[in-house]
C-alpha cells in the first residue's frame, strides 16, 4: 500500500507541472485573423513543451538531463499550483483539494 501511495505521489510531482504548464501556455494566434507584422527574431526562445507522456517532463531544454534549476522550476510551479490562496504556505486542506483535483481522490496520510 505504501509503495502505491509513493508511486502516486511521484506521478503527481512529475506529471502535474507538465499539466499546469500545458494549461497556462498561451495558444498561438490565428494567422488569418492577425494583421501582418514585421518578422523579428525572438529575444529568447521558449523552452519546448514536453508531451504529457514524456518520462522527464522537467527537462525543459530537451537535452535528456534534468538540472537542479529545471527541477526547482518544476517543483516551484507545483507548489504555486497547490497554494490556492497564494500565501506562500500549503495547508492540509489545500493539499487535499489539489490531490482531489489531480488524482480524483485525496491520498490518505502514510503512518
Amino acid at each position: 500500500m505504501k509503495v502505491a501511495i509513493r508511486a502516486m505521489l511521484v506521478l503527481a510531482i512529475v506529471a502535474v507541472p507538465v499539466v499546469i504548464w500545458a494549461q497556462t501556455s498561451p495558444t498561438p494566434p490565428d494567422p488569418a485573423t492577425q494583421p501582418a507584422a514585421p518578422i523579428t527574431p525572438p529575444v529568447s526562445p521558449a523552452p519546448p513543451v514536453p508531451p504529457v507522456e514524456d518520462p522527464m517532463p522537467m527537462d525543459l531544454d530537451g537535452d535528456g538531463v534534468v538540472t537542479a534549476a529545471e527541477h526547482a522550476a518544476g517543483a516551484r510551479a507545483l507548489f504555486d499550483h497547490m497554494d490556492a490562496n497564494h500565501d506562500g504556505r500549503v495547508t492540509r486542506e489545500e493539499m487535499t483539494d489539489f490531490q482531489r483535483q489531480v488524482l480524483g481522490a485525496a491520498i490518505p496520510p502514510v503512518r
